[in-house]
């Protein structure tokens, strides 16, 4: 196998011609085109990217070519959507479109590896470039190993600087740790860090080791810091539990926050660039941000405001006792923080940032003008301060601080809506938006959004892909002079905005995007059917979710039920493990969407790369080949049962099995059951109300289950196939380590011989196969693995059509019910 080459242009023929033209000096490797776009005209698609992206996709890995800018945005939008261990084995390069690929291409059918492939493409136009050099990371000023004296705050001013008499006598506890994630401490692993001191005395100061230092209960601070993947810090601590806080925070960090966890190597930091719009011709160019094309008549959002009137605070103005406005303050802080921290992961770094001990410090100093213009006049200036960082994560996170900030707004009483109730139909104009902003502009009908600012990596720009709203963003102060009520057509794959197109051209584009949304409903009304083979054999295409939005995707996507719910996802940002009570809850909301589709629920998972903060889990002893999985579950045995009893409450009403991870030999199976039964016991003896598991399975993961598949006859009611991990045991690779990478290949004779030898001992025994690794979406080995006699593929809800589309195309069988009928999920 080869390293693998993606072709990305504006121009579809371009692609092909490149391709093929390469093709010719390199016969052995795959090249593919993904030029144009969705309807074949110029432009970039993020479906075609993406899919190229998944047939390229192998352990060799896949560099990407470009030939403008616009194209590697959306290309780099695709790979963000990729399964984490997929996107580490992309490589984008900035290289000519043609001479690169030749040069690319001849490289690789010369066996050369992933950087050699992106070398010789960027020597075609005479230098293999260099990292990223400057920026917030490079421009930190040693301040020497002062040890207990270290003192410093980020250069953006967030007041998060510490002075020497903050900090207590003595030596303290301190360690080195590299951050691994690639984003670094930007808030939510800061915010993450700020609540693992919760219940201790201690005082935490990091920063880079003989660089400045900040107090770690200051998410601001920790942000400000722009510490990224690669980079080290040192965390100094204090107190009589130093030793307990510094193992916990060195854990923390190498774990990864449950974020992309085995990159080990330096995210550079990206350098904010200014807005460099232009309008020609009525076509605005500026930055792609959320993909999608929309028309509208423009709305203007006002900006938020400096400061408040003095009409804004419903409390009397005269008198004004400070301890009383402190305790207004401090309660509208903790209630915000509450309400904030059950909105899911944005939610929860917001909630750090209210709670930051230094922004509550700054507001205390202008309480004299009551708690509302304190609060706002804080906010407002820090946001600022963040905002004019050249580092453009930390800039981004400005808008986020003010909109966290109006969350303690509301509780003091002063609201802030800037939305109109009705945007139907509307283009909606913004210096920037907040992430919270997004799902109430998509409620109240706004079709696109153009942002003068933000940048790719804005939590708003995120949750708008999410949420499908086309959005272009750095449109500058273009568009300053465009009347209110201008037609706009915006473009979120190209990253342009045609202002006030002619009528006729206007109804061109009107006509293009009803179309595209037609086909696309289409498919996906194909995709609610089931698939049904030649010889009447039913195939279902489920999903693999971790969330309430997972399973509404899933849905979306025609999934024929769950495969695979990921419920260690459900704990992985708490603060303490979820009791019962809250487990149940939370399984019921993701249940409620999948009305009476089946669904397979596995049980926790932890251990190898899935670190748990609120569980005593170790590194070593619960790694890879350690006690995880299911091991785990066995060794800790009232974990086990309190989340067996969860799942069976949550589960009346519903079709739910359940499966166990990390299973090796019979007699685990035979535990794995006997501790279903007596979950189920007990709740009958407390007479609660709950559903009895369907079926009890496992998952094979491990060769050994694989290999001795008939030892659990009788004892499981299906097998499930962890295709990530059991490729990663058979080969002994680890797969949070690149450097064994290319080991990884699923497609490797040693995999196909496991299953052959899985799937017949199944087929002997009458027990049913599923698969919800990684290659159970990828069409190279979904058809095969049907044909193996698998019965289930369980995927990321985005690929159901396509996977669902490739099965009745290439194995003959009928596309399913007929139209008119409805399948017993729909009914």
């Amino acid at each position: 196998m080869t390293v693998a080459l993606v072709l990305v242009s504006h121009s579809a023929a371009l692609a092909r011609g490149v391709a093929e033209l390469a093709g010719q000096m390199a016969p052995s490797v795959t090249i593919l085109a993904a030029g144009g776009g969705d309807d074949g005209g110029l432009g970039t698609s993020f479906d075609l990217i993406s899919d190229a992206l998944q047939r390229a996709d192998n352990p060799d890995g896949t560099v990407v070519l470009y030939d403008l800018g616009s194209a590697v945005l959306t290309t780099e939008t695709a790979v963000e959507f990729l399964d984490p261990q997929h996107a580490d084995r992309i490589t984008v390069v900035d290289a000519p479109l043609v001479e690169g690929t030749i040069a690319g291409a001849v490289t690789a059918e010369g066996s050369g590896d992933r950087a050699a492939v992106a070398a010789s493409a960027r020597s075609a136009i005479g230098s293999f470039g260099a990292p990223p050099s400057g920026g917030a990371a490079a421009e930190q000023v040693a301040a020497g190993d002062t040890g207990a004296g270290e003192t410093g705050a980020p250069s953006g001013g967030t007041g998060a600087h510490q002075d020497d008499a903050d900090i207590p006598a003595g030596i303290p506890d301190s360690a080195d740790v590299e951050v691994v994630n690639p984003l670094g401490l930007h808030a939510r692993p800061a915010a993450e860090l700020a609540r693992s001191l919760a219940g201790t005395s201690a005082t935490v100061r990091i920063g880079r080791p003989g660089g400045p230092a900040v107090d770690l209960r200051s998410v601001l601070g920790v942000v400000g810091l722009a510490v990224r993947g690669g980079d080290d810090v040192r965390i100094n601590v204090w107190g009589p539990d130093a030793i307990l806080v510094l193992g916990r925070l060195v854990k923390l960090i190498r774990g990864g926050f449950g974020e992309i966890a085995h990159h080990h190597r330096a995210a550079a930091v990206v350098t904010r660039p200014e807005p460099s719009a232009r309008m020609v011709d009525g076509m605005v160019t500026a930055t792609a941000g959320s993909p999608g094309r929309a028309i509208g008549p423009l709305a203007r959002l006002d900006a938020l405001p400096e400061t408040l009137p003095a009409t804004a605070d419903p409390a009397p103005r005269t008198g004004r006792d400070r301890d009383v406005e402190e305790h207004r303050l401090d309660s509208a802080i903790a209630a915000a923080a509450k309400t904030l921290a059950g909105q899911g992961e944005f939610g929860q770094a917001h909630a750090a940032l209210v709670a930051d001990p230094k922004l509550r410090a700054l507001t205390e100093q202008k309480l004299e003008r009551g708690a509302p213009a304190a609060w706002w006049d804080t906010v407002v200036q820090i946001s600022r301060e963040l905002e004019a960082s050249d580092d453009e994560l930390i800039a981004s996170r400005g808008i986020d601080l003010r909109e966290a900030g109006i969350a303690v707004l509301g509780e003091l009483g002063v609201h802030l809506d800037r939305i109109p109730d009705d945007v139907r139909g509307a283009v909606v104009l913004a210096g920037e938006l907040g992430p919270a902003e997004i799902p109430e502009l998509v409620g109240r009908g706004a079709v696109a959004a153009v942002l003068a600012t933000g940048s790719t990596t804005a939590h708003a720009v995120i949750v708008a892909r999410g949420l499908g709203l086309p959005m272009v963003i750095r449109s500058g102060d273009v568009l300053r002079s465009v009347a209110t009520g201008t037609t706009l057509v915006v473009d979120g794959d190209t990253g342009t905005v045609l202002v006030d197109p002619p009528r006729e051209q206007r109804d061109q584009i009107i006509a293009s995007i009803v179309e595209q949304a037609a086909v696309a409903e289409r498919l996906r009304g194909e995709a609610r059917r089931p698939v049904v083979l030649a010889g009447g054999r039913q195939v279902l295409v489920a999903a693999n979710v971790g969330s309430v939005a997972d399973a509404i995707a899933a849905v979306d996507n025609g999934a024929d039920g769950i495969g695979l719910l990921r419920t260690e996802l459900l704990v992985l940002d708490r603060d303490e493990y979820p009791d019962e009570d809250v487990q149940t809850a939370n399984l019921v909301e993701i249940l409620h969407p999948m009305g009476d589709r089946p669904v397979v629920i596995r049980a926790l998972d932890v251990g190898g790369d899935k670190p748990l903060a609120t569980l005593d889990v170790d590194a070593r002893r619960n790694g890879f080949l350690g006690v995880r999985g299911l091991r785990f579950l066995l060794e800790n045995p009232e974990i086990l049962r309190t989340q067996l009893r969860a799942i069976c409450r949550a589960s009346f009403g519903h079709h739910v099995s359940v499966m166990a991870p990390m299973v090796t030999v019979p007699h685990e199976a035979k535990q794995w059951r006997e501790a279903v039964a007596s979950a189920v016991d007990s709740l009958r003896a407390d007479r609660l109300e709950f559903a009895v598991p369907e079926q009890v399975g496992i998952m094979v993961e491990v060769p050994a289950a694989a290999l001795a598949a008939d030892g659990f006859a009788g004892l499981v009611d299906f097998f499930s196939v962890g295709s990530n991990d059991l490729t990663s045991y058979t080969m002994a690779a680890d797969r949070t380590e690149p450097g064994v990478a290319d080991l990884l290949d699923p497609g490797s004779i040693a995999i196909r011989r496991l299953l052959e030898q899985l799937c017949a001992a199944a087929a002997a025994a009458r027990i049913p196969v599923a698969v919800c690794g990684e290659m159970a979406g990828m069409d190279a080995f979904a058809v095969d693995l049907v044909r193996l006699g698998v019965g289930e593929l369980s995927m990321a809800p985005a690929r159901i059509p396509q996977i669902k589309a490739l099965l009745r195309e290439t194995l003959g069988g009928p596309a399913g019910v007929a139209a008119g009928e409805a399948t017993d999920a729909e009914e």
